[in-house]
C-alpha cells in the first residue's frame, strides 16, 4: 500500500480501511485497463452497486485515485475518470523519460552483483512469458504485464529511493492505460529493445542505457498514438 493510502486511512477503523483498500484496487485496475473510459462520470451510487461497497469507502477510494491523477474531482459535479489525449500522452512519456533517467543512472552507479543478477533473471522471465497479442488484436495477459513490470522495477531497483521508484511506477501505470485506451500494442522489436537496455546497463554504460530506454518509451508512445489517431498524424515525438 502506498503512503497516500496509509495516510488517508490512518484515522479510520480497520474495517473501513480494508474496504477502502479493496475498492481502491478494483477501481484503479478498471481505470488502467480502460474498462472505465476517459471522461466517464463516476457516480458513487452506481459504483456502490457495481462493486458491492458502501459510499464511504468508495468516496475515499475516489479521493485517493484523484491524488494519482487517475480520477478528476469537480466541485458540484462529482468524480470523473481522468481524460486522455495524444498531447497528454506525449507529456507523460517525456516526464517518464526524465524521471527514469535519474533512477536508472543512480541504479547503475549504486547497484552491485546482486542487483545485476536480479536484473538478468527478470529479463529471462520476461522473454519466456507469453506476450499479449499485438496490433489491433491487443489483448491483456496479466502474467506478461507482471513480468514486464518486474523487469522495469529491477532496472531502477538499486537507485536508493523508494519515492523515486514509486513515482516511476505511477508513470508506467498511466502509460499502460493509454495503450489500453488505444486497444493497440507493439508486435515486433520490444524484446530486442529490452535486451539492448539490459546489456548497456550491465556494462555500466550509463549514457547509452538511458538513451536506449528513452528511445524505447518514445517509440512505444509513437506507435500507440499512430493507432489512436488514424485520421491525423500524431504530435512530434521530441528527440
Amino acid at each position: 500500500m502506498d503512503d497516500s493510502l496509509q495516510e488517508v486511512q490512518s484515522e479510520r477503523p480497520e474495517p473501513v480501511r480494508s474496504l477502502t483498500k479493496a475498492i481502491y484496487a478494483q477501481l484503479r485496475e478498471d481505470i488502467l485497463r480502460a474498462r472505465l473510459r476517459p471522461g466517464e462520470k463516476l457516480r458513487v451510487g452506481e459504483l456502490c452497486d457495481r462493486y458491492g461497497y458502501s459510499s464511504t469507502p468508495v468516496r475515499e477510494a475516489l479521493m485517493l485515485l484523484a491524488a494519482e491523477n487517475l480520477v478528476r474531482s469537480e466541485e458540484m459535479r462529482g468524480f470523473f475518470v481522468a481524460g486522455a489525449s495524444p498531447e497528454e500522452f506525449l507529456e507523460l512519456t517525456e516526464t517518464r523519460c526524465m524521471v527514469e533517467e535519474v533512477a536508472l543512472s543512480r541504479s547503475i552507479e549504486r547497484g552491485g552483483d546482486d542487483w545485476e543478477a536480479r536484473l538478468v533473471v527478470a529479463f529471462h522471465r520476461l522473454g519466456r512469458g507469453s506476450r499479449p497479442l499485438g496490433g489491433e488484436r491487443f489483448d491483456l495477459n496479466p502474467d506478461w504485464v507482471r513480468r514486464h513490470n518486474e523487469f522495469h522495477d529491477a532496472l531502477i531497483g538499486a537507485c536508493g529511493s523508494h519515492l523515486l521508484i514509486e513515482f516511476c511506477r505511477q508513470l508506467r501505470d498511466q502509460s499502460y492505460r493509454y495503450r489500453r485506451i488505444a486497444s493497440f500494442d507493439r508486435e515486433d522489436g520490444w524484446l530486442v529493445e529490452h535486451q539492448a537496455v539490459l546489456s548497456a546497463t550491465i556494462d555500466r554504460e550509463t549514457g547509452k542505457a538511458v538513451e536506449l530506454l528513452k528511445q524505447h518509451y518514445r517509440k512505444t508512445a509513437e506507435i500507440t498514438i499512430l493507432q489512436w489517431t488514424k485520421t491525423a498524424p500524431p504530435a512530434r515525438i521530441p528527440k
